[in-house]
């Protein structure tokens, strides 16, 4: 049944340890695009922290600044790093002209996808920033959606945002460079440029758990 509610909450019905919760369970895989979450101690941030830990789970992440105590790896072991356009030179257009806003261009998702291929699926989202001054001080609206559906859309948009980010570290490290698609080997012996996507276990895991069909 999906629902939505309205902040402010009072003590008895605030929502966030029971978003906490729902977090702390997952079974699959978390996916999610939190902005402020680098200011935002609590139930939360520690329910996901705890499911980063997991090496059985798939855990995607982005926040609009460094979370302390949180390190967000990509399959490869190298972190995603979301670097501000107006701080790089040489940028190829459309990014060169994304909108900024303080120190740079700001994410402003607020999202979370539990077990997107589960049939228990939950997403959160809405105004909402999963704070407590969220929960219980603001005027704001919290969505959760329990439809494969939906979850599936979310999931989509979460892996897009991922590859935006790492397609802008991958330029700000050679901006002058240009990025061509691998082709299949010309020669008997030479690994294709896939190989990597079945013989590293965590890309091998990253492949199947968005390639199979769902439970």
């Amino acid at each position: 049944m999906d629902k939505v509610s309205f902040s402010p909450h009072n003590n008895q019905n605030a929502r966030l340890a029971t978003i906490a919760s729902d977090i702390a369970g997952t079974t699959s895989s978390l996916l999610y695009s939190l902005a402020f979450l680098y200011e935002t101690p609590g139930p939360i941030l520690n329910a996901i922290t705890t499911v980063t830990g997991n090496d059985n789970l798939f855990v995607y992440g982005l926040s609009d600044k460094t979370v302390g105590g949180l390190d967000l790896q990509r399959p490869n072991g190298n972190p995603p790093i979301a670097y501000p356009a107006n701080l790089l030179t040489n940028v190829p257009e459309p990014f060169k002209a994304e909108a900024t806003g303080g120190s740079g261009t700001r994410m402003h998702h607020k999202f979370v996808v539990i077990d997107f291929d589960k049939p228990t699926t939950k997403v959160y989202t809405g105004s909402h920033n999963f704070s407590s001054s969220a929960d219980t001080k603001n005027g704001e609206n919290l969505f959760l959606f329990q439809d494969r559906r939906v979850a599936v859309s979310y999931m989509i948009e979460a892996v897009v945002m991922f590859d935006h980010y790492e397609f802008r570290d991958a330029i700000s490290k050679s901006p002058t460079q240009q990025l061509f698609l691998k082709k299949p080997p010309t020669r008997q012996g030479d690994k294709p440029w896939w190989d990597e996507d079945y013989t590293n276990s965590a890309k091998a895991r990253d492949r199947e758990l968005f390639s199979r069909p769902m439970d």
